[in-house]
């Protein structure tokens, strides 16, 4: 979901929005979102373990599918949350 997507789905204006973080993974850029801006959807999806679910909720359609051009295994994706985790200063790197 782009930013502008995310405004228009919060009901949120862009009053020049502080960016989120970005994790670099193989290569790639990958924008995220202020935590306190994750859909609730996603951190449910989480907690049931749809790992996917949330990544693609969190980084929207367009980023998700980039992901998928380069995660091909349950452990690629395992390591992307790892670097999303540490970006974020939770869990364990």
């Amino acid at each position: 979901m782009s930013q502008r997507q995310r405004r228009e789905a919060t009901g949120k204006p862009n009053h020049g929005d502080a960016p989120g973080s970005a994790v670099m993974w193989r290569g790639k850029r990958f924008s995220l979102p202020r935590p306190e801006d994750y859909p609730l959807d996603a951190i449910e999806a989480e907690e049931n373990g749809q790992t996917l679910k949330a990544l693609r909720m969190i980084l929207g359609e367009d980023q998700y599918a980039t992901l998928r051009t380069i995660a091909k295994t349950t452990g690629d994706a395992d390591d992307f949350s790892r670097a999303i985790m540490r970006e974020l200063g939770r869990g364990n790197p």
